[in-house]
Formats: C-alpha cells, sequence, structure tokens
C-alpha cells in the first residue's frame, strides 16, 4: 500500500538535509557553552491514503483543490496537507529543531526551525525571548503560535498526543503564528495549578497554503491588532482551558481581484480528564467573520470528544470531530459542514518514539468541498 522504501528515505533526505548546516552551528555552540544552550527537536513521518470515497448524488463542489483529484481528505488545512487514493507523506511529515539559550535564571531565548512535507524550505516557528519578573510573571517577545487552541504550542510534535494529528475540524486556519509580545502567569490557588496570558501581535503570510485550497495563484493574508487572552486550570486529574481573541483580517488573492477585509473574533474551550488508563480529551471553538464591505458574516463552530485507555505500551482512542459552518448570505458564501469518525491505535516503541495507526471516516455532510472518505494514516514519531 505504501511505498516506504521510496517515499519515506526521500522526504527523510530532504527534510533534514535542509537542517544539517543549522544543526552543526547550533550543536557547536551547545557543547562550548552546555548548560546556557539545549538543543532539541521532533520528527513525524506520516503516510496516509484515500481507502473509499465517493461524491454524493447532490455534490456540488470542486473536483480538483489545491492540483489534487478528489474526493479527497484535507488533513492538515493550514499546510494543504490533502490525502487522495494515491499514498503519499507529503501531506502531515515534518521534522523541526529548536535551540534555547538560557543566559541567565531570569533570561531565555527560544528559537524553532519547522519543514514540511507540503512546504520543504525551512519556516521560523519560533524566535522570542523571555524575562522572568518574578518566580510567577514571565515577559515573552517576538515571534510564537497564536495559542488558539489547547495543543497550539505544540500540535507539531506528534508524541504528545494521541491522535496520528489534532483534529483538522479545529486546527488549522491561514494563519497559525503572531509576531508582537506577551505577559504569562504560572502558579497556584490552593490545590490548583494555574498558566494564563494576555497576548497581542500581528502576521502577514504570503502566498498562504490554506488560501490555496480554495483559490489558485498568489495571495496575501493578514492579521492586525491581534488581541486575546487564555487561562489553564489544572485540578489533579482534571484540565480546563478557555481562550479568547479577535483581529483585523485582510485577504488579498491577486489572480481573482478579491481583497477582502474583515473582524475575527474566536474563543475555545477545552476540558481533558485523566484517569490514568482511562482519558477523555474534549474541545470546542468558534470563529467568526463578519466581512466588512459585504456586510455578512461566517460562524465556524467546531467540535472534538474523545476517549481513550492506555495498557502498557499501548493506546486505544476513539474520536468524533465536527466543523459546522453558517452564512448570512449564501448568495456570497456557501457554508461547508463536516463530521468525521477515527480510531487510532498507539505503541510506544520507548519514552522518545511512538507509531500510530489510524482509521477516519470523514462526511462532507455539506456536499461541497472534497467529497465523504475514508482515509488510513500511519506515522512514526520521535523527540530527541
Amino acid at each position: 500500500m505504501f511505498d516506504v522504501s521510496i517515499s519515506v528515505q526521500r522526504y527523510l533526505r530532504l527534510m533534514l538535509g535542509l537542517f544539517l548546516p543549522w544543526l552543526a552551528i547550533a550543536g557547536a555552540q551547545a557543547q562550548e557553552s552546555s548548560s546556557d544552550f539545549k538543543l532539541t527537536g521532533f520528527l513525524s513521518v506520516v503516510g496516509g491514503k484515500v481507502v473509499q470515497s465517493n461524491f454524493d448524488t447532490d455534490y456540488a463542489g470542486p473536483t480538483t483543490i489545491y492540483k489534487y483529484d478528489c474526493p479527497c481528505y484535507i488533513a492538515d488545512w493550514g499546510n494543504a496537507g490533502l490525502y487522495t487514493k494515491s499514498a503519499s507523506f507529503k501531506a502531515e511529515s515534518r521534522v523541526g529543531v529548536q535551540l534555547t539559550y538560557k543566559p541567565s535564571t531570569s533570561t531565555s531565548f527560544i528559537g524553532q526551525v519547522v519543514s514540511r512535507g507540503t512546504d520543504s524550505k525551512p519556516n521560523v516557528q519560533w524566535a522570542y525571548g523571555g524575562y522572568k519578573l518574578n518566580s510567577n510573571w514571565e515577559v515573552q517577545l517576538g515571534r510564537k503560535r497564536i495559542p488558539l487552541y489547547y495543543y497550539s504550542d505544540f500540535q507539531d510534535i506528534g508524541l504528545s498526543y494521541p491522535w496520528v494529528t489534532p483534529p483538522p475540524e479545529l486546527y488549522g486556519w491561514e494563519v497559525t503564528n503572531y509576531n508582537g509580545g506577551s505577559v504569562r502567569y504560572n502558579g497556584n490557588i490552593g490545590d490548583a495549578n494555574i498558566a494564563a496570558s494576555v497576548f497581542m501581535g500581528s502576521e502577514k503570510v504570503k502566498d498562504s497554503l490554506y488560501q490555496l485550497l480554495y483559490y489558485s495563484g498568489k495571495n496575501e493574508v493578514s492579521w492586525k491588532n491581534i488581541k486575546g487572552g487564555d487561562l489553564e486550570v489544572n485540578f489533579d486529574t482534571l484540565t480546563l482551558r478557555g481562550i479568547y481573541m479577535n483581529a483585523d483580517v485582510r485577504s488579498i488573492m491577486y489572480a481573482h481581484d478579491i481583497d477582502d477585509s474583515a473582524k475575527l473574533k474566536a474563543f475555545g474551550l477545552a476540558a481533558n480528564l485523566d484517569l490514568g488508563d482511562w482519558f477523555i480529551l474534549s474541545e470546542v471553538t468558534q470563529l467568526s467573520r463578519h466581512f466588512i464591505a459585504s456586510d455578512y458574516t461566517i460562524t465556524a463552530p467546531a467540535m472534538t470528544i474523545g476517549a481513550g485507555r492506555r495498557m502498557g505500551s499501548w493506546t486505544v482512542f476513539g474520536n468524533y470531530a465536527q466543523y459546522v459552518e453558517s452564512s448570512t448570505n449564501h448568495a456570497i458564501y456557501i457554508p461547508q459542514k463536516f463530521k468525521r469518525n477515527s480510531l487510532t491505535v498507539r505503541y510506544d516503541l520507548d519514552s522518545s518514539s511512538a507509531i500510530k495507526a489510524q482509521l477516519d471516516r470523514n462526511k462532507d455532510t455539506s456536499n461541497n468541498f472534497g467529497g465523504n472518505t475514508t482515509v488510513l494514516r500511519l506515522s512514526y514519531d520521535r523527540v530527541f
């Protein structure tokens, strides 16, 4: 089914080769001052294919999405990672390295570079400095990921969650990072561990892969005046998290003479329960965009809930997710709707690596973007 000997080796050579010069420099620096420098990394090799698919009789969407024939499954919206009937390792494979430099107990600098199968050139995901005001408060300035979702900070690290990748119904928009600042708090109130932040900044993306799912040709997306806050509370076995943010959004598709501006608002809630052998993961989000010139609104609520059981090195996890848009003007925009069931089996090879197999049954309930698919994915995840 998967041509492992050719495809995996080709993408590993491509992605890892891009990092060798950077690793050599960082490694030499780390050896000179091992107490100040720390070099870490992660790797996910993900292969998948559509094993069953169909268009419903009233399907009214495109038969080709971003150069790929459909029916097809979009596993990574933000990076245009699609699966079709041909096996591929491009859609979700990735490798990243992170360098942490701490010249003092109160000061730190962190940089992270990631390369993907869909975009093999290295991209800077993190580049920020932090200064601890005291044991609880820290100020951070630079480039970070927008903390819109529970797994936002570590969604590229496949070893950190039970799925092959986090549910695409929630995780995946045209902008994922911001350049700006945040104030963060970590502490305790009684038996509860508290983590909170307020953040603000902006981001501009040229030739957004997300937009290429809808429009061909060059594009430019900007999120300005990003402002938000998040709060996470942990009570031993229960973790709760809330997030709210807003931004001014502008999207330009040059070849289609489109220049839209919108006010974006977003919130999210996550509740995770870990009882040892058994665990439950859940998250709901809603993004809404009010387009100023056309005076209409798209609202996009999404949710995921799943339960799993750990049995030694094995983990079995079942999940349900859905994404249901609404539009106040169907003449301008017809909403999309998806729902998906999945089953994941994970085996931990050791504390630093795991393999996973996941079967997804995705239903295009609006019958207008991609069709119905059943997808099989396999992954190897490692941190180093």
